[in-house]
Protein backbone atom coordinates (compact mmCIF):
# COMPACT_ATOMS: atom_id res chain seq x y z
CA UNK A 1 0.00 0.00 0.00
CA UNK A 2 1.11 3.64 -1.19
CA UNK A 3 2.44 5.84 1.77
CA UNK A 4 -0.55 8.41 2.74
CA UNK A 5 1.02 11.20 0.58
CA UNK A 6 -1.15 14.87 1.82
CA UNK A 7 0.94 16.73 -1.05
CA UNK A 8 -0.33 14.55 -3.91
CA UNK A 9 -2.42 16.67 -6.67
CA UNK A 10 -5.05 16.11 -8.16
CA UNK A 11 -6.64 17.02 -11.96
CA UNK A 12 -9.69 18.79 -12.28
CA UNK A 13 -12.00 18.61 -15.70
CA UNK A 14 -14.77 20.37 -16.25
CA UNK A 15 -18.01 18.96 -16.86
CA UNK A 16 -17.04 18.24 -20.26
CA UNK A 17 -13.58 15.78 -19.15
CA UNK A 18 -11.36 18.74 -20.31
CA UNK A 19 -8.39 19.87 -17.92
CA UNK A 20 -9.08 23.00 -16.49
CA UNK A 21 -6.43 22.84 -13.46
CA UNK A 22 -4.61 21.21 -10.15
CA UNK A 23 -5.00 21.12 -7.10
CA UNK A 24 -4.14 19.87 -3.90
CA UNK A 25 -6.14 17.54 -2.17
CA UNK A 26 -7.48 19.85 0.74
CA UNK A 27 -9.22 22.18 -1.80
CA UNK A 28 -10.49 19.00 -3.91
CA UNK A 29 -12.20 17.36 -0.84
CA UNK A 30 -14.20 20.80 0.54
CA UNK A 31 -15.24 20.76 -2.65
CA UNK A 32 -16.35 17.48 -3.07
CA UNK A 33 -18.51 17.97 0.40
CA UNK A 34 -20.16 20.70 -1.06
CA UNK A 35 -21.04 18.61 -4.40
CA UNK A 36 -18.86 20.82 -6.99
CA UNK A 37 -16.41 18.04 -7.41
CA UNK A 38 -16.97 14.73 -8.24
CA UNK A 39 -14.56 11.98 -7.59
CA UNK A 40 -13.51 9.52 -10.22
CA UNK A 41 -12.92 6.20 -9.53
CA UNK A 42 -11.11 4.19 -12.25
CA UNK A 43 -10.23 0.71 -12.33
CA UNK A 44 -6.78 -0.50 -14.43
CA UNK A 45 -5.67 -3.60 -15.36
CA UNK A 46 -3.00 -5.20 -12.98
CA UNK A 47 -1.03 -8.38 -14.08
CA UNK A 48 -0.68 -11.49 -11.73
CA UNK A 49 1.20 -9.24 -9.16
CA UNK A 50 -0.67 -6.72 -8.39
CA UNK A 51 1.48 -3.95 -10.66
CA UNK A 52 -0.16 -1.68 -13.05
CA UNK A 53 -0.01 -2.13 -16.88
CA UNK A 54 0.07 0.41 -19.44
CA UNK A 55 -0.26 0.26 -23.14
CA UNK A 56 1.77 0.82 -26.09
CA UNK A 57 1.22 4.44 -25.74
CA UNK A 58 2.56 3.91 -22.04
CA UNK A 59 -1.10 4.86 -20.70
CA UNK A 60 -2.98 2.84 -17.94
CA UNK A 61 -5.17 0.39 -19.18
CA UNK A 62 -8.60 1.59 -17.89
CA UNK A 63 -11.17 -1.14 -17.31
CA UNK A 64 -13.99 0.83 -16.04
CA UNK A 65 -14.65 4.39 -14.61
CA UNK A 66 -17.32 5.19 -12.44
CA UNK A 67 -18.20 9.03 -11.61
CA UNK A 68 -18.95 8.84 -7.79
CA UNK A 69 -21.79 11.19 -7.30
CA UNK A 70 -21.94 11.14 -3.13
CA UNK A 71 -18.94 12.17 -1.29
CA UNK A 72 -19.86 10.01 1.36
CA UNK A 73 -19.86 6.93 -0.92
CA UNK A 74 -16.23 8.31 -1.54
CA UNK A 75 -15.64 8.04 1.61
CA UNK A 76 -16.19 4.25 1.86
CA UNK A 77 -14.09 3.39 -1.29
CA UNK A 78 -11.91 0.44 -0.12
CA UNK A 79 -7.73 1.62 -0.26
CA UNK A 80 -5.90 -0.17 -3.11
CA UNK A 81 -2.05 -1.03 -3.39
CA UNK A 82 -2.13 2.02 -5.84
CA UNK A 83 -3.60 4.34 -4.09
CA UNK A 84 -2.81 7.68 -2.32
CA UNK A 85 -4.73 8.31 0.77
CA UNK A 86 -4.83 10.05 4.30
CA UNK A 87 -5.76 8.89 7.58
CA UNK A 88 -8.44 10.74 9.39
CA UNK A 89 -9.32 10.11 13.04
CA UNK A 90 -12.27 6.89 12.43
CA UNK A 91 -10.68 6.14 9.00
CA UNK A 92 -8.35 5.94 6.09
CA UNK A 93 -9.56 7.70 3.07
CA UNK A 94 -8.55 7.57 -0.69
CA UNK A 95 -7.26 10.53 -2.19
CA UNK A 96 -8.45 11.06 -5.64
CA UNK A 97 -6.19 11.91 -8.54
CA UNK A 98 -9.27 13.20 -10.98
CA UNK A 99 -12.12 14.75 -10.10
CA UNK A 100 -15.15 16.67 -12.45
CA UNK A 101 -16.73 18.69 -12.07
CA UNK A 102 -20.35 18.63 -11.12
CA UNK A 103 -22.03 21.28 -13.33
CA UNK A 104 -19.15 24.14 -14.43
CA UNK A 105 -18.41 23.49 -18.13
CA UNK A 106 -16.24 26.56 -19.10
CA UNK A 107 -13.00 26.47 -20.81
CA UNK A 108 -10.72 29.30 -19.16
CA UNK A 109 -7.64 28.89 -21.07
CA UNK A 110 -7.94 26.69 -24.62
CA UNK A 111 -4.14 26.48 -24.41
CA UNK A 112 -3.26 23.83 -21.55
CA UNK A 113 -0.18 21.78 -21.61
CA UNK A 114 1.35 19.26 -19.88
CA UNK A 115 4.24 17.47 -20.54
CA UNK A 116 3.03 14.75 -22.79
CA UNK A 117 5.08 12.96 -25.33
CA UNK A 118 3.68 15.31 -27.80
CA UNK A 119 4.22 18.35 -26.09
CA UNK A 120 7.80 17.20 -25.69
CA UNK A 121 8.32 16.48 -29.29
CA UNK A 122 7.02 19.89 -30.18
CA UNK A 123 9.05 21.55 -27.68
CA UNK A 124 12.52 19.59 -28.58
CA UNK A 125 11.20 20.47 -32.51
CA UNK A 126 11.07 16.36 -32.88
CA UNK A 127 15.20 16.65 -32.57
CA UNK A 128 17.28 13.88 -30.39
CA UNK A 129 18.51 15.92 -27.87
CA UNK A 130 21.82 13.89 -27.79
CA UNK A 131 22.48 13.66 -30.86
CA UNK A 132 20.85 16.19 -32.67
CA UNK A 133 19.18 14.57 -35.40
CA UNK A 134 15.85 15.35 -36.59
CA UNK A 135 13.53 12.26 -36.16
CA UNK A 136 10.90 11.08 -38.00
CA UNK A 137 7.85 9.65 -36.51
CA UNK A 138 8.85 6.19 -36.09
CA UNK A 139 11.95 7.47 -34.34
CA UNK A 140 10.40 9.30 -32.00
CA UNK A 141 10.52 8.66 -27.76
CA UNK A 142 11.08 10.16 -24.46
CA UNK A 143 14.08 9.93 -22.43
CA UNK A 144 13.45 10.87 -18.76
CA UNK A 145 16.94 11.79 -17.59
CA UNK A 146 16.70 10.60 -14.07
CA UNK A 147 15.13 7.03 -15.43
CA UNK A 148 11.28 6.51 -13.81
CA UNK A 149 12.75 2.87 -11.81
CA UNK A 150 15.18 5.60 -10.06
CA UNK A 151 12.25 7.96 -9.19
CA UNK A 152 12.33 10.12 -12.22
CA UNK A 153 9.45 11.69 -12.57
CA UNK A 154 7.14 12.78 -15.74
CA UNK A 155 8.38 16.82 -15.15
CA UNK A 156 9.21 18.98 -18.51
CA UNK A 157 12.77 19.35 -16.57
CA UNK A 158 13.19 15.47 -16.63
CA UNK A 159 11.87 14.44 -20.38
CA UNK A 160 13.42 14.82 -24.07
CA UNK A 161 13.15 14.14 -26.72
CA UNK A 162 15.34 10.72 -28.09
CA UNK A 163 15.78 8.46 -30.64
CA UNK A 164 14.21 5.45 -30.06
CA UNK A 165 17.26 2.94 -30.65
CA UNK A 166 19.35 5.37 -28.68
CA UNK A 167 16.70 5.08 -24.91
CA UNK A 168 16.67 1.63 -25.90
CA UNK A 169 20.62 1.37 -25.75
CA UNK A 170 20.29 3.86 -22.76
CA UNK A 171 17.99 1.69 -20.74
CA UNK A 172 17.52 2.49 -17.01
CA UNK A 173 20.97 4.67 -17.03
CA UNK A 174 21.47 8.14 -16.41
CA UNK A 175 22.98 10.23 -19.50
CA UNK A 176 26.19 10.46 -17.36
CA UNK A 177 26.18 6.75 -16.66
CA UNK A 178 25.68 6.39 -20.78
CA UNK A 179 28.62 8.43 -21.78
CA UNK A 180 25.93 10.87 -22.96
CA UNK A 181 25.63 14.73 -23.13
CA UNK A 182 22.97 16.96 -23.56
CA UNK A 183 22.66 19.39 -26.26
CA UNK A 184 19.82 21.55 -24.74
CA UNK A 185 18.97 22.10 -21.19
CA UNK A 186 14.74 21.26 -21.21
CA UNK A 187 12.90 23.56 -19.92
CA UNK A 188 9.18 24.52 -19.12
CA UNK A 189 6.97 26.18 -21.28
CA UNK A 190 6.05 29.94 -20.80
CA UNK A 191 3.08 30.16 -22.90
CA UNK A 192 -0.44 28.75 -22.09
CA UNK A 193 -1.45 27.45 -18.56
CA UNK A 194 1.60 25.19 -18.04
CA UNK A 195 1.24 21.90 -15.32
CA UNK A 196 4.78 20.88 -14.24
CA UNK A 197 4.15 17.61 -13.51
CA UNK A 198 1.77 14.58 -15.43
CA UNK A 199 0.56 11.88 -13.07
CA UNK A 200 0.03 8.63 -15.18
CA UNK A 201 -3.46 8.68 -14.25
CA UNK A 202 -4.08 12.04 -16.12
CA UNK A 203 -2.79 10.70 -19.61
CA UNK A 204 -6.01 9.38 -20.88
CA UNK A 205 -7.40 13.14 -20.44
CA UNK A 206 -4.86 14.69 -21.53
CA UNK A 207 -2.55 12.85 -23.82
CA UNK A 208 -4.40 13.57 -27.14
CA UNK A 209 -4.37 17.29 -26.36
CA UNK A 210 -2.92 19.21 -29.36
Amino acid sequence: MNKSNKARKTLVLNKSYFPIRVEQWKQVFVNMAKGAYLGLDLEYETDESGNLLHDENDKLVVTSMLTVKDFDDWIDLPIRPHDDYIRTVHSVVRLPSIVTCATYNQIRYPKVLFPTNRNIFKRDNHTCVYTGKKLARDELSVDHILPRSRGGKNTWENMVTCDRTLNCEKADRTPEEAGLKLRIKPTRPKNGLVFDILRDEWKMFVDSMK
